[in-house]
């Protein structure tokens, strides 16, 4: 995959994700304002959200699952940008940014903002590997020794 595609997608994977948590957090905020009503605790700390199980309820809860589903198509977008960079730069001769790309990434898979952050730099700075691979060529066939005999044979 080509950096320019590589960029692409997790730009749209970024994209995709921020659109999925604000219809999310949206469809949230909507049925907490208005999908219930709020009684006060019965232990007596707080109050307690009590929602009215109709079509506003069930529009939002639908919202929230729409919202959370279109995050996480972003997501797999971004990951599946990642490791298209991490197979574009492992041809590189040099390997620095192979493993920056490699262990940021793993480490974002636990702390998201690392791999966030990796996919930044490698979207500024990074290398394209696939313009600075040498072409392939096919092996070459070691040449053949043309044996003559020792004597002559009729």
């Amino acid at each position: 995959m080509r950096k320019p595609t590589i960029t692409t997608i997790w730009l749209i994977g970024v994209a995709v994700t921020v659109v999925g948590l604000i219809v999310a957090g949206v469809a949230t905020g909507l049925l907490l304002a208005n999908g219930g009503t709020y009684v006060p605790a019965a232990n007596g700390n707080g109050y307690d959200f009590v929602p009215r199980t109709d079509g506003y309820f069930w529009t939002t809860v639908g919202f929230i699952i729409a919202g959370g589903f279109i995050a996480l198509v972003g997501i797999v977008a971004q990951l599946v940008a990642w490791v298209g960079a991490v197979v574009n730069t492992s041809g590189l001769r040099d390997k620095t940014w192979f493993y920056v790309l490699l262990v940021g990434g793993l480490i974002g898979l636990v702390f998201g903002l690392a791999q966030f952050a990796v996919m930044i730099a490698y979207v500024i700075a990074g290398p394209d590997g696939t313009a600075q691979r040498e072409p392939w060529q096919p092996a070459q066939e070691p040449p053949t020794r043309q044996t003559t005999p020792l004597a002559p044979t009729s």
